[in-house]
């Protein structure tokens, strides 16, 4: 073999490493991290019955920010503020589950207030955290995991986070159709032989914990769990046979488009939170405009 031979091979070789090594996982944990935060945000919908619900109505968002901004202040590697944004985001859903158990509320309503609580609380917490940090080199840290990015997403933090994304989409595709049971009045729902407080609280769950390991996994990425459900029953219904399995294809597709935007348009990657506003708020709004009834 040449030196001219040898010198393209290397660098054939160099490039299929690049694509494999970085283009491919984060376009795996793109799609992973849509279909999961879509799914999610339709689940809440269906749940609380409520079209503006969306995976950050529990304040797992915000709880995993504040993980994530305990970990940054204490200089620890990634793998240690994927883990802390995680492990916070679930203590945050449990707070806010019993604030609503302490309310004695027999509607989701309580739930939701308890929610907007615990999430008014990690908002307070996360701005003290970003006042004492390092302007230099900690706050531009906690400020770009709050818009999200999956610009330093690698093997090692999808293979640990994938899995349970994963685990999380099938569930609620397998069960899908418990979300249309738990639509119907408590006395039919009863009658076909399902505890509707038991399989609200599994569907809840299971959407808590795709929120949170997606936020561990990229940061805090907005609209996509509020739009992309609205889109897919636009497209196949309210039945939820159908339109959970969609908004976790929409969902997929529209954040692989963002991401693509948010990787082309400038030099550095810009966050996702900015791409996925542009993008979801006038869908939003055509929505609205459209009259479609989305069940506040």
């Amino acid at each position: 073999m040449t030196e001219v031979s040898r010198f393209f091979l290397g660098r054939a070789n160099s490039a299929t490493k690049l694509i494999l090594d970085l283009r491919f996982i984060r376009i795996i944990a793109v799609i992973l991290v849509g279909a999961g935060l879509s799914m999610a945000g339709a689940t809440f919908q269906s749940v609380f019955n409520n079209g503006l619900a969306s995976p950050n109505i529990l304040g797992v968002s915000t709880g995993a920010s504040v993980g994530a901004a305990i970990a940054i202040l204490n200089n620890a590697p990634i793998y240690v503020i994927e883990l802390a944004a995680f492990i916070m985001g679930i203590v945050t859903v449990v707070l806010t589950i019993v604030i609503d158990s302490f309310m004695h509320s027999k509607s989701s309503i309580g739930l939701i207030l308890s929610g907007i609580i615990m999430s008014g609380l990690m908002q307070s917490i996360l701005g003290s955290m970003k006042y004492i940090a390092d302007p230099e080199d900690q706050l531009q840290s906690i400020v770009y995991w709050e818009m999200g990015s999956f610009m330093k997403v690698d093997k090692q933090a999808l293979y640990s986070v994938g899995p349970i994304i994963l685990v999380g989409i099938i569930f609620l595709l397998i069960t899908r159709w418990r979300l249309n049971a738990l639509t119907l009045d408590l006395a039919t729902v009863k009658t076909i032989g399902i505890n509707p407080k038991l399989n609200r609280n599994i569907m809840i769950a299971f959407a808590t914990l795709l929120t949170a390991a997606a936020v561990c996994l990229c940061g805090v990425i907005g609209w996509i769990g509020l739009v992309v459900p609205h889109i897919s029953r636009q497209l196949v219904g309210d039945d939820n046979r159908y339109a959970l399995p969609m908004s976790a294809g929409v969902g997929a597709v529209l954040l692989v488009i963002a991401d693509t935007l948010a990787r082309s348009v400038s030099v550095n990657d810009i966050p996702l939170s900015i791409v996925t506003g542009f993008i979801g708020v006038p869908i939003f709004i055509f929505i609205l405009i459209k009259g479609r009834n989305i069940g506040v």
